[in-house]
């Protein structure tokens, strides 16, 4: 698409990587698949991995919160029985914006405007969509219209359409079965569990008390995008900040009525643990370092300056987020809820 307009690859590799992330892979799958091919292109094309890469996976992480994929799902499933729903837009509005901005930090610190490679790739090299890559397209944009259009449950509808798929002969079901990250599936199910124990027992009600001891209506979004920041430095974002954070700020918006909203919380929690997501502690930079070590040989001292850049670029990342919701950005003027 972009031939010799290589200047073009960041941009591109941003958008289509949360493309891909939002009509239902996720964050973790579309950034395994578009971080590894990112790092590729980058040494074949003798561009920066690293930036490249972080396009990559930025992406991923900023399309994830919509209304078909495993954050907003699950965002979805979390506020409901806290008496919350229809900010599914939202949501993915503010991830995506929170993930474009710092995107295009690293565009500016990296210098993706003096992008060059002396090998475009030609689109006639591509070989065309074969009979099953195009009936998986179709499904997928049935999908998107039945979920987004008509409001059909998205899980129940995935179940539907990957069956039929299967019914046509596209994919072997028994990989397909064996390609699910039954592992994060089960992860995420035991930390529900285990907030609803904390939950029962008082803890949410605890932390909620501590926090807004020492917050007042204006600094309530920015601590918790903070203590959400903070949080995903080492831990998962979906499996136990979302988990965690999302009832406390039920608890938050309880205590200060209406003068804080709980959509706007949410959104900075949800847009502040993705951007801490490229540390290497967590699984987005890990992602970036196991697929350069993968793709080249690689010295411990250039892992060592990899751990360290990232890990700094998440920390501006999470600083950047802050200020945003300081600035009250994630509320969006309140146009989609």
């Amino acid at each position: 698409l972009v031939a010799k307009r290589t200047i073009l690859i960041p941009i591109l590799m941003f958008f289509l990587s949360a493309f891909i992330s939002a009509i239902g892979p996720g964050h973790i799958a579309a950034g395994i698949l578009m971080t590894t091919f990112a790092m590729y292109l980058a040494f074949e094309m003798d561009i920066n991995p690293m930036a490249t890469s972080l396009y990559a996976k930025l992406g991923a992480n900023a399309g994830c919160a919509s209304v078909l994929s495993l954050t907003g799902v699950l965002a979805k499933n979390l506020s409901e029985p806290l008496g919350y729903s229809g900010f599914g837009l939202h949501l993915f509005l503010s991830t995506l914006l929170s993930g474009f901005l710092f995107t295009l930090v690293v565009y500016i610190l990296y210098k993706g405007y003096k992008v060059k490679a002396d090998n475009p790739l030609k689109l006639s090299d591509i070989p065309k969509f074969n009979r099953d890559q195009l009936l998986t397209i179709a499904a997928i944009v049935v999908m998107v219209v039945c979920c987004i259009g008509f409001k059909l449950d998205t899980g129940l509808f995935a179940f539907a359409t990957a069956a039929v798929l299967v019914l046509l002969g596209v994919v072997d079901e028994k990989k397909a079965i064996k390609g699910i990250p039954w592992g994060t599936l089960v992860f995420i199910c035991g930390v529900g569990v285990l907030i609803n124990v904390i939950d029962t027992l008082g803890g949410i009600t605890l932390v909620s008390d501590f926090l807004t001891g020492f917050m007042i209506e204006k600094t309530a979004v920015p601590i918790l995008a903070a203590t959400s920041g903070i949080l995903s430095w080492v831990s998962s974002t979906t499996g136990v900040v979302m988990p965690t954070l999302y009832p406390i700020a039920a608890e938050v918006c309880e205590k200060f009525g209406s003068g804080v909203n709980y959509v706007e919380l949410i959104s900075a929690i949800t847009a502040t643990s993705f951007a801490a997501a490229i540390s290497p502690l967590s699984t987005g930079g890990a992602i970036i370092m196991s697929s350069y070590s993968a793709a080249r040989e690689t010295s411990t001292a250039e892992l060592n300056k990899m751990f360290r850049t990232l890990f700094l670029l998440s920390v501006g990342n999470v600083l950047l987020n802050v200020i945003l919701s300081s600035l009250g950005v994630f509320n969006l003027g309140g146009l989609f809820y």
